[in-house]
């Protein structure tokens, strides 16, 4: 089986202080009901004042470059162009993640005209989407395919995908990876997110500030704890088994097990018509620095190397990206019409979330998600811990496992 080596990938240096992004949750109503969110409905929609005051400090305490706008289902916030406008004046890059069922062309363009700088959609087959159930994720791609040419047709704006997978649908994803593959000139990213919640078992027990909690009421609570054991080398397998060569280049390890792979990073190389291979780590450690050096602020490696042909220039320094060259030149001298063709990049962010190991949270040791509670910088993944028992869940584990 192969296995992935830390020492041979590039340890993301994102941390609280100089992180690429921030997080604002602008409401927590939502118009689905997905099996893997986190989010309880408990306040409604926040008030633009304190939304932007959020942004504002955000950008103070993290340096970061983008904020993104989620929730809850954040297109259903009535001042939305609002928050997206006051982020893109103070010079940040506005992100929406968003299910997109509500999004039409014309609210589209209002938000692109407003600053938006890129669309996230979280589609998967176990969001209870009316007209979409019992559909698989390979037919789910229709669906991927009209929100990215909805977004192609704004021009300028950024196009990404989420996905949460299950168990029930690791065998999907190749379907998807393929679809993404089709579409380099629509689509920047793909993050595909294992399913993660809390083990409901009597081998654990959570506490908050000492005292023992009830997590019942909690939505993300799994009792078949085998359903949320996937791991990121997981879902890196499946890809390179169907697409070989799909090498990561850059991880985030965990808080509680630093051998694990929080966040792994897959960019490929390619036209429309193949993929060349992939950015080594190289690559994304002089990318991300050369940014860094002119911006003074880190970047989202998903996105910052769409730069043509250029990119290429890399192989001087990275092996990974001299084989890309080498294929891509093997494809120039049997079709000289491939240089004619555009240069896109691609990349596959494959994320391990807030999950217990061995009677401890294992957070991303480098959170690229960091939000503001009443004052105070937390994960966004654990936000309704402090929302509903005022503080983050302690897991107590039991010597006695009945």
């Amino acid at each position: 089986m192969m296995t992935l080596d830390q020492k041979k990938l590039y340890r993301l240096p994102w941390d609280q202080r100089n992180s690429p992004g921030g997080w604002i949750e602008i409401t927590d109503r939502c118009d689905l009901s997905c099996r893997g969110c986190y989010r309880h409905t408990l306040e409604g929609d926040r008030s633009l004042e304190t939304i932007c005051s959020d942004v504002v400090a955000l950008q103070q305490a993290l340096n970061c470059e983008t904020i993104a706008i989620a929730g809850g289902e954040p297109l259903l916030h009535p001042r939305l162009p609002e928050i997206v406008s006051f982020i893109a004046g103070r010079g940040l890059k506005p992100r929406l993640l968003t299910n997109g069922h509500c999004l039409t062309p014309e609210l589209a363009a209002t938000l692109k005209k407003a600053g938006l700088a890129a669309f996230h959609f979280h589609v998967d087959y176990q969001q209870n989407r009316p007209g979409w159930t019992g559909k698989d994720e390979q037919e789910h791609n229709t669906l991927r395919q009209h929100y990215a040419d909805m977004v192609f047709q704004l021009g300028g704006v950024e196009c990404g995908f989420y996905t949460t997978v299950y168990r029930s649908s690791l065998d999907q994803i190749p379907h998807i990876v393929r679809w993404l593959h089709k579409n380099p000139h629509k689509v920047q990213h793909l993050s595909l997110i294992v399913f993660r919640g809390l083990p409901d078992t009597p081998a654990i027990t959570y506490h908050v500030n000492g005292r023992p909690v009830d997590i019942r009421q909690m939505r993300t609570r799994v009792a078949d704890t085998h359903e949320i054991t996937i791991r990121s080398e997981d879902v890196w397998r499946i890809i390179n088994d169907h697409f070989p060569g799909s090498w990561p280049s850059a991880y985030t390890p965990g808080t509680a097990a630093p051998e694990t792979f929080k966040f792994l990073v897959i960019p490929y190389i390619g036209s429309k018509k193949q993929i060349f291979g992939t950015a080594g780590p190289v690559t994304i450690k002089m990318g991300l620095w050369v940014l860094r050096l002119f911006s003074r602020k880190y970047a989202i490696a998903a996105r910052e190397f769409g730069v043509g042909k250029k990119i290429f220039l890399f192989a001087l320094i990275d092996g990974r990206m001299r084989q890309a060259l080498k294929t891509y030149l093997k494809c120039v001298i049997r079709n000289p019409s491939v240089l004619a063709e555009k240069i896109y990049t691609q990349t596959i962010n494959i994320q391990q979330p807030l999950e217990v190991i061995s009677g401890k949270m294992n957070l991303c040791d480098g959170c690229v998600n960091y939000m503001l509670h009443e004052g105070e910088l937390v994960h966004s993944c654990r936000l309704d811990e402090y929302r509903m028992f005022g503080g983050p869940l302690v897991p107590v584990q039991s010597d006695d496992p009945r």
